[in-house]
């Protein structure tokens, strides 16, 4: 007699598993910009009830400058709050950490100072501003040197927001024009109240025109570092911010003496210094511009 062969009972099926949120930029880009806004509003109420004044800093109470020294890490703060929040951890953040050539950071230093420096020979040759001798010392060669090396912790912190996540978010769902604009007058409004409301605005200048300069030279300047970003990573960039904030800081100010109208036209909220950075935004980005990507983004064009 035969036997019909059994059938086995068919397996169960194995759940799926629940595919991972796929990210969003732009949520990131919105948790990002929203956390920046509270912790500046913030540190910028306290530090104003104060009656603080970045020009004088040194003369501050040492909590209200911790507050004013502590706004750079506000991009820093949120880039890490909006990279927990959307991602769920900081592995792999994407801020553009890796590796760059000794040739790219060369060429971010020699773009930064010849920037910086041109700016403020500009009111010298012009009358704008005196070339003032007793400025000249031992701080001065430092401030092309040695003290570019703080600089370089404190453009860290602000970069890892600002470019490391905005523009590198931003360049994954949009064109050039967005990138360079959007980022450029985010990091503008960012160090807005220092102008605005904590006596960033030199004396006897209206506060709009300082903004105003402010803000172009920002824009220039930050698509250039964007620029540096998408094409090299994020250390070129903080090491040009870096060297222009010591030359600015350390070089020019202390070597420029105020003939009466110098405000207007020296220093980061003059005229002469944000028309000199637009001019090196133009040059820098005939040599290494940015195109729209097959995806739609943004990405560095053949040089």
């Amino acid at each position: 007699m035969t036997t019909s062969p059994r059938l086995s009972a068919p397996a169960a099926p194995v759940p799926a598993r629940p595919s991972p949120a796929r990210h969003s930029p732009t949520r990131e880009i919105g948790v990002f910009l929203g956390t920046v806004a509270v912790l500046l509003t913030g540190t910028t109420v306290f530090a104003a009830s104060q009656d603080a004044d970045v020009q004088h800093v040194d003369q501050a109470p040492p909590l209200v400058q911790a507050v004013l020294f502590g706004q750079a890490l506000i991009p820093l703060v949120a880039a890490v709050v909006a990279g927990l929040v959307t991602r769920g951890s900081l592995r792999r953040p994407g801020w553009g950490f890796r590796r760059t050539s000794p040739r790219s950071l060369g060429r971010a230093w020699l773009w930064a100072l010849g920037t910086t420096l041109t700016g403020g020979v500009l009111v010298w040759l012009t009358g704008t501003g005196s070339l003032d001798g007793d400025g000249l010392d031992a701080m001065v060669p430092l401030g092309l040197t040695v003290l570019v090396a703080p600089y370089v912790l404190l453009a860290l912190a602000e970069d890892v927001g600002w470019r490391g996540l905005l523009v590198t978010r931003l360049a994954e769902v949009s064109g050039p024009r967005t990138v360079v604009l959007g980022s450029g007058l985010a990091w503008a409004a960012f160090h807005a109240p220092l102008v605005v409301v904590l006596g960033g605005t030199p004396d006897g200048v209206p506060v709009a025109w300082a903004l105003a300069c402010f803000t172009v030279g920002a824009v220039a300047f930050g698509a250039v570092l964007a620029s540096m970003q998408l094409r090299w990573g994020i250390w070129p960039g903080v090491l040009a911010h870096a060297v222009v904030n010591a030359a600015m800081y350390h070089v020019l100010d202390p070597l420029t003496g105020d003939t009466g109208s110098t405000g207007w036209f020296a220093g980061e909220t003059g005229l002469f210094q944000a028309s000199v950075m637009v001019v090196a935004a133009v040059v820098w980005f005939r040599f290494a511009p940015l195109r729209r990507s097959a995806a739609g983004g943004t990405e560095p064009a053949a040089r």
